[in-house]
């Protein structure tokens, strides 16, 4: 039943980030092979999964409001930042990882959750409701991941992009951001990573020094030091 391989798809993240991430990093593999495993089950195809070039261009006009409204809010807040070429590399970094995070999202997730309920916005709120509580216990992501978890729900029944949304995703992100101060968005940090003591501040501008924290909730201590020795930069999500 798709609604049951939800639910178990759900509690297997969130047991993972909680329990086996910190000492057992590897054992997220394991999460992986079940994506994998359910996918040629299903046989979902690269177009099913959102993968498609032509979906993708044709967001542009079927979610137009909401691309015109998230590249002003990026460019307003982040203009300063975007001539860094280090600001580039990392945003390109955090596109990969939405686009990661957003083809298992819909799959494993918003998709199953369509085929077992009548009605869309339940399967909407619910998706979202399951992404928001894998941010806990950060204070900024779990309402905004509430939001856009049911946002993205229904921008991919509009139009099946997870390229569209991974675009959005990480401007968006990049916004949010810049408005919360870090002492409470923490780099973007969830699980037991949210509690870990933030290294130094940098003086330079945010979207460099998030960028790490798109990755994963929290990045090693040699990750840090080369990122910083790189760019004098810190950590978007």
């Amino acid at each position: 039943m798709p609604v049951t391989e939800a639910a178990a798809f759900f509690l297997a993240v969130l047991a993972y980030l909680w329990w086996l991430a910190m000492p057992l990093p590897w054992s997220g593999v394991l999460v992986l092979v079940a994506v994998a495993l359910s996918w040629r089950r299903r046989s979902l195809t690269p177009k099913s999964l959102g993968l498609g070039w032509q979906e993708f261009r044709a967001s542009g006009r079927r979610w137009g409001a909401v691309w015109i409204c998230s590249v002003s809010l990026f460019l307003i807040l982040g203009h300063r930042s975007l001539a860094d070429p280090a600001a580039l590399t990392h945003f390109a970094a955090c596109f990969a990882w939405a686009a990661a995070q957003q083809v298992v999202y819909q799959s494993m997730t918003c998709l199953p959750l369509r085929d077992s309920l009548k009605s869309r916005g339940l399967a909407a709120g619910l998706a979202g409701a399951a992404f928001s509580i894998l941010h806990i216990p950060n204070p900024v992501l779990v309402p905004a991941t509430f939001v856009w978890g049911v946002a993205s729900s229904l921008l991919f029944e509009r139009c099946r992009t997870v390229w569209g949304l991974a675009l959005l995703q990480t401007m968006l992100s990049a916004a949010l951001f810049w408005v919360t101060p870090r002492e409470l968005n923490r780099d973007f940090r969830i699980g037991p990573y949210y509690y870990e003591a933030l290294p130094r501040k940098s003086p330079a501008g945010p979207l460099v020094r998030s960028s790490r924290s798109c990755v994963k909730p929290a990045a090693s201590e040699s990750v840090r030091k080369r990122a910083g020795t790189a760019d004098g930069r810190g950590s978007v999500t």
